[in-house]
């Protein structure tokens, strides 16, 4: 298989790598499947990393903070650097850590598909066996068995890297404004700014995850396959 520049914590591909091991160790049909890692999502926290990881510097030498106020039942971004927003992806969606923190387990064991069709077994190519939140980068990493034996065309993608990109699926429980604070549980209950498009984004709350998709191109540019 090849390999992909890994820029992920070198812990958490340690764990991946030995966890397919094991897998092929104990479901002998787990030969017939292609293991790969992947960046999933980032958190609205990541606005405050650099690249390698590292916290962003105020002018003053300080480290640049984040936080979220609770409005009413939505919740509010506050930084210390005014000029830096919580981290989107091109969809406006808005994952709070926290809420990350509590859902990124609930993918596991939900499909792989294309194209975000998970209603269709057609379209399943897979499932999710594992997932991590990184902390240090401020995203979630995912470890996907793809069925390389049925689908030995796409495999072939992912392995030499033309089938790169992945977006993850989820229902939302809260969707808030960004602009107004408004709380949207069902599209009806969405502020003009969020019909419009014109806020900066939705922050997305009480997640439930649904799948992890293989796309032409997906919302969170940096959501990649990876090794």
């Amino acid at each position: 298989n090849a390999s992909f520049v890994v820029d992920a914590d070198l812990d958490i591909e340690k764990r991946m790598y030995k966890f397919a091991q094991e897998l092929k160790v104990i479901a002998p049909q787990a030969k017939d499947f292609l293991y790969f890692t992947c960046v999933m999502m980032h958190a609205a926290e990541a606005a405050c990393i650099n690249e390698d990881g590292s916290k962003k510097k105020l002018s003053n030498g300080d480290s640049v903070t984040s936080s979220w106020e609770k409005v009413g039942e939505g919740v509010k971004w506050v930084c210390n650097d005014s000029n830096i927003k919580p981290y989107r992806n091109n969809n406006r969606d808005v994952f709070p850590e926290s809420e990350l923190k509590l859902a990124y387990r609930n993918w596991v064991g939900r499909p792989l598909c294309l194209d975000h069709q998970s209603q269709s077994v057609d379209k399943i190519r897979g499932v999710i066996v594992d997932t991590v939140y990184e902390d240090k980068k401020k995203r979630v990493i995912a470890l996907c068995a793809l069925d390389a034996k049925n689908y030995s065309d796409l495999a072939d993608k992912v392995k030499t890297g033309v089938a790169s990109n992945v977006s993850m699926g989820t229902a939302v429980g809260r969707a808030v404004c960004s602009e107004c604070y408004t709380v949207a549980r069902t599209e009806r209950d969405f502020c003009q700014h969020m019909r419009s498009k014109s806020c900066y984004g939705e922050i997305n709350l009480d997640l439930s995850p649904i799948e992890l998709s293989l796309v032409v191109a997906g919302a969170d540019p940096k959501a990649k396959v990876k090794h």
